[in-house]
């Protein structure tokens, strides 16, 4: 597919996203969640692997991205402060999402995908209850759950088509944007559960204290565990996007992209 045609295609998914989500009044009092356009591409690329007419894969492709974005708005509240009626808009906004998936599949008569897409919701929510209770048995262990919680509708939605042929590397591409969003985050000095599992893991003394009062000793440490493992991700991308083949152009520009990004926050 020309680079044209992806970005076409991605902006006709794109609107198809939010003809389903402004219908309503909950964005004029709470912040719009964002589209990932880059999965919306992942997807596209995955898609055109199978031979489902376009009009029913960008269905499901929108449905897909409406449980990605219920499931974002629901973190959203988990580890903002906000008033209470934007707490509860908030989740009103993610269970509004999560009704948009069922009715967009609904409406062509998908309930494999259903299925596929609900279990998928159920095994994040329990990667959430473990990275947020802190369960894990040790570091690595709390970043795999919390690469499972990014990268598990991807993975479920290319497994259920059988379209596996670039799922590592996308995968591994979610996955380092995250990285680099927590790493983001922690800098401006908010709240990141990827840097309180950090703490809880690599400064057990220091379970009780605030990220923000941390030394900045201490805070650097933190960063220096999240660059190796960045550093780790954007090895695996870089090997994996020379493995594989016939990747379009517009996602090998996206992969430079999230590479560049890397080094601005690594000096």
């Amino acid at each position: 597919m020309a680079l044209c045609l992806y970005e076409q295609k991605t902006e006709s998914i794109r609107k198809m996203i939010e003809s389903k989500m402004y219908r309503y009044f909950l964005f004029e009092h709470i912040e719009s969640p964002e589209i990932d356009e880059d999965r919306i591409l992942m997807l596209l690329i995955a898609m055109e692997e199978t031979w489902i007419p376009v009009e029913r894969y960008e269905h499901q492709i929108t449905s897909a991205m409406l449980v990605q974005i219920a499931l974002d708005i629901h973190d959203k509240v988990t580890h903002q402060q906000k008033a209470l009626t934007e707490r509860q808009l908030s989740v009103l906004a993610g269970d509004y999402f999560s009704g948009l998936y069922y009715q967009t599949l609904a409406e062509i008569e998908d309930t494999d995908l259903i299925r596929t897409l609900a279990s998928a919701i159920k095994l994040i929510n329990e990667y959430k209850i473990s990275i947020y209770r802190l369960e894990a048995a040790d570091l690595d262990s709390f970043m795999t759950d919390f690469k499972q919680i990014v990268t598990t509708v991807i993975d479920k939605f290319c497994r259920h088509f059988e379209t596996t042929r670039h799922i590592h590397l996308f995968i591994e591409h979610l996955y380092l944007k995250k990285l680099l969003a927590e790493m983001e985050r922690f800098n401006r000095g908010h709240y990141s559960i990827l840097f309180e599992g950090l703490k809880h893991f690599s400064l057990p003394q220091m379970k009780s204290i605030p990220l923000s009062n941390l030394s900045q000793r201490d805070q650097h440490g933190l960063k220096e565990i999240c660059f190796s493992y960045i550093a780790q991700s954007k090895k695996v991308i870089l090997e994996e996007s020379l493995r594989v083949s016939g990747l379009p152009d517009i996602f090998l520009g996206r992969i430079k992209d999230l590479t560049n990004n890397y080094k601005r926050l690594a000096t």
